[in-house]
Formats: structure tokens, C-alpha cells, sequence
């Protein structure tokens, strides 16, 4: 199934070049300045601040909204870092689908870190719980975001939960021989067991030294009411960190799909 979609997404991105709903493919992308790991150490630092210079990096996507466990934003890695990119519009994967080459030119915008993974948008308002708002408008937007034309998905970082760190976080990874421990979805006072997990809300999983990590699931994804597997599994999904359940931090695998979860 997600062959057939991802054969259609290249064909609608053939097609694009004067669709009124979709940014229109450059063939003469802008040059690359920086890689996103120099971006993210180098640059950004903290956080917090407007790129003022001509800053452009440069990589694939490797987030999906189309099952809503994304939702208004894009993840973009070059192997060295990835950036998260505030849209703010739905269905994003029709327009930016999972491999897609982009260059991002981020001169004006504001960048800041949220769950350890750096945000690209507008200053959100004082008032605002996040630090970094959308692009305000699509004109800004196709300026930030060129897109290129080869779609070549990347593959996930292969590694063990002892290896995790910050710098990880917005990459894609994978991480294996994981077995569930912990769910928010059932209720252990009143005897439910962790066969009756589903994906919805937290879940926490332990490999086989005991290392944990930590995966959240929104109550719109379209898997959200599907049963976790309670045998061992391998998992893939974008890196971010967090306190779990309101109590202490730990790294969060956001999957995008229920396929980012298969047994082993």
C-alpha cells in the first residue's frame, strides 16, 4: 500500500509543474551554504534567534502526515541534522512526500528548539505555548522551501538506545529489539492488561539491557486505536525528547505510520 501511494506521489509530482495548489519544481536550486549539523551547533546555538544571512541547507523529507500523526509541518534531514519546517496547512505529503529533495533559504526566519528538534517559522506570539510559529503565508513558504524534483527516501539511522543524543534529535532512526512496558492507554488499577494497549497517547518500551524509549501517538492518527504488539519489534520514527507522562525526560520515537512498527 505505501509502495502504490509512494509510485503516486512521484506521478503527482511529474505533473506539478503548473498545478495552482502545488509550489511549482526549480530545476535551478539555490547554492548551499551549511550543512544542518553546522546549522544546529554553529549558528543557532540555543536558540532563539532571526537568521539574518543568507543561510540555505539543503536535504530529504522524512516526515508523513497522511495517517495525522504529523500535522502542519515538515521534517527535513542531510545526514547530518534535521530541521523541522512550520507549515501549518494539512495534507503536506502530496506536496512534500517522504524523500523529497528540498533547499530551505532561511534568511528572516525564526529558529528555536522544541522537544530537543529545531523549528523553522515565524516568531510565534508571547501568548503562543510554542516558541516558533508557521510561515505566515504561502508566498513565504515557496520562499523558504524550494523543492527539487528527485524523490529517493532516506533510510533510517540504524541504532540502540544507549547511543541516543541531542544532536539526534528531528533524525530519522530506527531502533530494534524494543518490547512494550508501559501504556497511558490502559489502566492497571482496574486490571487491564498490556494486551490491550493501543497506540494512542504514551507508551514506553525497554530493550534488552533495560534502556527505555518513549513513543507518543495523537489521538487523530488514524492508528491510534490499533492494539500495540506486546512481543519484541523494531521501530522507526523521527527522534524528539520529553517528559513522559508529565514526569521525567526520556527520547520519544514519533512514528508516522503503524508500518514504523514491525515485529521481529
Amino acid at each position: 500500500m505505501r509502495l502504490a501511494l509512494y509510485i503516486a506521489l512521484i506521478m503527482t509530482l511529474i505533473g506539478c509543474h503548473t498545478a495552482a495548489d502545488k509550489p511549482i519544481i526549480c530545476d535551478n536550486l539555490p547554492p548551499i551554504t551549511n550543512t544542518i549539523a553546522t546549522l544546529r551547533n554553529d549558528i543557532i546555538g540555543v536558540g532563539g534567534v532571526t537568521i539574518r544571512e543568507d543561510v540555505v541547507v539543503a536535504g530529504r523529507v522524512t516526515s508523513d502526515d497522511s495517517d495525522n500523526n504529523f500535522y502542519g509541518s515538515i521534517v527535513v534531514e542531510d545526514g547530518s541534522g534535521a530541521v523541522e519546517v512550520m507549515i501549518g496547512t494539512s495534507y503536506l505529503e502530496t506536496i512534500y512526500p517522504v524523500g523529497l529533495y528540498v533547499v530551505l533559504r532561511l534568511k528572516d526566519c525564526y529558529v528555536d528548539y522544541s522537544r530537543g528538534v529545531l523549528q523553522v517559522g515565524c516568531k510565534a506570539p508571547q501568548y503562543e505555548y510554542y516558541r516558533v510559529g508557521n510561515l505566515a503565508s504561502r508566498e513565504q513558504r515557496d520562499r523558504v522551501v524550494v523543492r527539487g524534483g528527485d524523490v529517493s527516501p532516506i533510510e533510517p539511522m540504524s541504532i540502540s538506545v544507549s547511543e541516543l543524543s541531542n544532536s539526534m534529535c528531528g533524525r530519522l532512526i530506527n531502533i530494534r529489539g524494543l518490547r512494550l512496558v508501559d501504556s497511558s492507554s490502559v489502566d492497571t488499577l482496574k486490571g487491564e492488561g498490556l494486551d490491550r494497549a493501543v497506540w494512542a497517547g504514551y507508551s514506553l518500551f525497554k530493550d534488552d539491557k533495560g534502556d527505555s524509549v518513549a513513543v507518543y501517538t495523537r489521538e487523530d492518527a488514524r492508528y491510534s486505536g490499533s492494539r500495540i504488539p506486546i512481543h519484541d519489534v523494531g521501530i522507526i520514527g523521527i527522534l524528539q525528547r520529553d517528559s513522559y507522562r508529565g514526569g521525567e525526560e526520556c527520547y520519544f520515537i514519533k512514528m508516522r505510520y503503524e508500518e514504523d512498527c514491525t515485529a521481529m
